[in-house]
């Protein structure tokens, strides 16, 4: 395995715009990107745990297995993956990506940035390595898409199991790209510029959520296309989003997996993609990006965590993920219907476990 900080990737430009093209309309700004606007009240939560429940994280990757199958999955793969290390953790651990894939479309796709949120590990890991097969969908994806796949964004509180960063502070590093405090949020923010990804995708399990609104079903999938209000973003970013939202809706709905709910209306600066669609802050020492190459940047969270359902939460990452980069790399996201998009419920939020 090869530690390394990434390199600027060559492109080829003219295939570049091409791609980007599909999923760009007229870039027209709503509102600028750094006006007023108060951040409402929020408590994030997650993992949701039933009473009594006990969760056996032998079940789950832990930072050796995210070394260990990284490692065989490049060594495995013929080229087609690389691992470097974005830098070092508050407790000394590489911050392990792996890049696969060769075209001029860019994705960023990350988990665990909660370290307490389990399965979003194994599932990138899964993903990773379906996507070195010799599959169709597999070859469209690396032929036009280049993905950077993070699966453990915080080791130390993953080997905690608790939600924040470790060390030197104990911080949500979901909250902590606006003041860079710490080395996770520095090479992550370094590893993004560098990289460009114009679309991401962040994996989360949910908090108290239990059931959809006007229903009884149990609430198993939130979509959030929306981590800052829209009038941040351009109506291209907005509209990215949207379509991205309602491809993973989908590939749910088709497969039949899941009872979708909107995620709750916040407006959260300082999360990590929401900073990749508005730019405008750097570590100390860094100059802010000028003009951000996000273009689309939106997260899933799943319910509860366990070892008794572990397929199955994997797969509620897995597949609507997958649908989302095979409608990146074969263009359909542009024809992507978001008309249904208003219409998601919203989730009745309650103490977990109730009904």
């Amino acid at each position: 395995m090869r530690y390394m900080h990434l390199r600027r990737l060559t492109r080829n430009s003219t295939i570049a715009g091409m791609i980007v093209g599909l999923i760009t309309t007229a870039a027209v700004t709503v509102a600028a990107p750094g006006a007023a606007m108060a951040d409402p009240a929020h408590q994030p939560g997650g993992p949701c745990l039933q009473p009594g429940q006990n969760v056996s994280l032998s079940s789950v990757a832990n930072y050796a297995d995210v070394v260990r199958v990284l490692d065989r999955i490049e060594r495995t793969s013929g080229g087609q993956v690389s691992v470097a290390s974005a830098g070092r953790s508050g407790e000394g651990r590489e911050l392990l990506y792996a890049t696969v894939g060769d075209g001029p479309l860019h994705f960023w796709l990350q988990a665990r940035i909660h370290g307490n949120e389990l399965h979003s590990t194994e599932a990138v890991l899964q993903i990773l390595d379906h996507l070195t097969g010799g599959s169709p969908t597999a070859r469209l994806i690396r032929d036009n898409l280049t993905i950077v796949v993070i699966p453990m964004y915080n080791p130390d509180g993953a080997e905690a199991n608790i939600r924040q960063s470790t060390t030197p502070n104990r911080i949500d590093l979901n909250r902590d790209w606006e003041n860079f405090a710490q080395p996770e949020s520095v090479a992550f923010w370094r590893l993004w510029r560098d990289f460009r990804p114009q679309l991401a995708l962040d994996l989360h399990h949910m908090g108290q959520a239990p059931i959809v609104n006007g229903t009884d079903d149990l609430n198993q999938f939130q979509i959030g296309a929306r981590s800052i209000d829209p009038a941040r973003m351009t109506a291209e970013q907005w509209l990215t989003n949207r379509r991205m939202a309602m491809a993973s809706v989908a590939a749910l709905d088709h497969n039949g997996l899941a009872n979708v709910a909107h995620y709750p209306i916040i407006d959260i600066t300082n999360a990590a993609l929401s900073r990749m669609l508005m730019g405008g802050t750097a570590p100390a020492g860094e100059q802010p990006v000028a003009q951000t190459p996000t273009r689309g940047a939106i997260f899933y969270e799943v319910r509860s965590v366990g070892q008794k359902s572990n397929g199955q939460l994997e797969n509620l990452f897995r597949i609507p993920t997958l649908a989302v980069l095979t409608a990146a790399a074969d263009g359909s996201l542009v024809s992507q219907d978001i008309s249904g998009y208003p219409m998601l419920p919203f989730a009745t939020q309650g103490p977990c476990g109730t009904v």
